[in-house]
C-alpha cells in the first residue's frame, strides 16, 4: 500500500544506516516538530522573517500572522498556481486577504520550538510584516520591522514591549510614481539607517529624520525595480543590494557610486553575508540558496523546491545561530524551518551557511 501523502510530509528524507535517503538540503537536515504548533488548527500566513537572537530565542515575522490551516488538497496538501504579475511562482492559493484580521505576527520560539513571546499586544500595529531585523552595532540590539502595507518601520525594545522609533511614509519626502516602502534595512556603524523597497532607497539619521534618497525606476545601473535584501559591507566600501524585479545584484560604494552588476540571479528573496567573505541569497524563484563570492562568482547552491522537510518554496528569510543550525523563512509553504548539520556533514563543506555577519 502507497504512503499517505500527509505522512510523508513528516518524514525527513535522510539515510537511515546509511541507506536510502534524498539530499534535499545539502550537508543539513530538518529539526522535525520545530517549531511546535502555536494554536491548533493554525498556521503562519506567509512567513516573511526569522532572526535567531541565540538558540533559545529565536524570533520570526509573518506577513500576515496566523490564519486557519488551509484545506489539504491536489500536490502534498497546496493548490499550486502561477502569478501572472510576473516570474515568482509557482505560488500556491489561496492568497492571504491583506483585509483579513490577523494576529501573531511576531512569534519568539526557544530552541526545543516552544513560544516563549508572542507579541500580540502590538497586532494593532501591522498590516503585512515584511522583515524582522536586528541592529548588529546597538549592544541593547533591538528589534527593527517593517509593513509594506502601512508603509511603516518601527524600533522595539528587544523585548518588543516599547516602542523606540517609528518612520512613516507620510514624514518622507515621496513622489506619486516612487513611493516609499521601507521594505529591507541597513545600518551604517554611525547609527545612520538605509531603507530600501521598491524602486526607491532612502537614509535617516539615528533618530529617523530623513536625509537622502535614490529613487529610479529602471533596469539601469542605479535604477531600480523591486528591491529584495540589502548588505552593507562597511569595512570594504561595498554596498550589496537585491534588485529582484530586475533579477540581479547592484554593487556600490559607500557613496552609491556604481561599481558592479551581477546578472541572471532569478528570485532575490533575501541576503546575507557570512564572515568568511561571501554573499548567500535565499532565490525564491529556484528555491535554492546561491553562494557566490564578492566578486559576483557563483560559488556554490543547493536547495530542493517542495513542502517536505527540508525543501524549500520561497526562502524570504534565513539565519543561524550560534551553534550552526540554520533557520529559513519560507514565505510560501506558510513556516519557518529549522535546519542542523547532518552528522556526516564535512565541516569544510562549502554549502554551510555562516557564521554571518550580524
Amino acid at each position: 500500500m502507497p504512503h499517505d501523502v500527509h505522512q510523508l510530509g513528516e518524514v525527513a528524507c535522510t539515510p537511515v544506516d546509511g541507506k536510502g535517503g534524498e539530499d534535499l538540503s545539502g550537508p543539513y537536515e530538518p529539526v522535525l516538530g520545530w517549531p511546535g504548533p502555536v494554536e491548533p488548527g493554525m498556521t503562519l500566513a506567509r512567513a516573511s522573517s526569522v532572526v535567531a537572537r541565540s538558540a533559545d530565542r529565536v524570533v520570526v515575522g509573518a506577513h500576515f500572522g496566523l490564519v486557519p490551516e488551509p484545506p489539504r488538497s491536489v500536490w502534498w496538501g497546496r493548490d499550486l498556481y502561477y502569478d501572472d504579475d510576473g516570474p515568482f511562482g509557482p505560488k500556491y492559493a489561496p492568497l492571504r486577504s491583506a483585509e483579513q484580521t490577523h494576529t501573531h505576527h511576531i512569534l519568539t520560539f526557544d530552541r526545543a520550538g516552544e513560544v516563549v513571546e508572542d507579541w500580540t499586544w502590538h497586532d494593532q500595529l501591522f498590516g503585512k510584516v515584511d522583515r524582522v531585523q536586528v541592529d548588529p552595532y546597538d549592544p541593547d540590539r533591538p528589534v527593527w520591522i517593517t509593513d509594506g502595507l502601512k508603509r511603516r518601520l518601527w524600533k522595539f525594545s528587544a523585548d518588543g514591549k516599547q516602542i523606540l522609533l517609528e518612520v512613516s511614509a507620510e514624514a518622507v519626502p515621496d513622489s506619486s510614481e516612487l513611493p516609499w516602502m521601507g521594505h529591507d534595512i541597513a545600518w551604517l556603524r554611525s547609527g545612520d539607517f538605509y531603507a530600501a523597497g521598491k524602486q526607491r532607497v532612502d537614509r535617516f539619521t539615528t533618530d529617523g529624520e530623513h536625509v537622502w534618497a535614490l529613487a529610479a525606476r529602471g533596469s539601469g545601473p542605479g535604477q531600480f525595480e523591486d528591491l529584495h535584501g540589502f548588505v552593507i559591507d562597511e569595512p570594504e566600501d561595498r554596498i550589496y543590494i537585491g534588485d529582484r524585479g530586475n533579477a540581479r545584484v547592484q554593487v556600490f560604494d559607500l557613496d552609491w557610486s556604481f561599481v558592479a552588476e551581477w546578472p541572471n540571479i532569478l528570485g532575490i528573496f533575501s541576503m546575507r553575508l557570512t564572515r568568511d567573505g561571501h554573499l548567500w541569497i535565499g532565490d525564491g524563484v529556484t528555491q535554492k540558496f546561491l553562494k557566490y563570492d564578492l566578486e559576483g562568482r557563483l560559488v556554490t547552491s543547493w536547495g530542493t523546491f517542495g513542502v517536505a522537510p527540508g525543501c524549500l518554496f520561497g526562502p524570504h528569510g534565513f539565519d543561524v545561530d550560534e551553534e550552526g543550525s540554520l533557520y529559513i523563512a519560507e514565505n510560501y509553504n506558510d513556516r519557518v524551518q529549522k535546519l542542523r548539520l547532518r552528522e556526516d556533514a564535512d565541516p569544510a563543506d562549502p554549502r554551510i551557511v555562516g557564521p554571518l555577519v550580524p
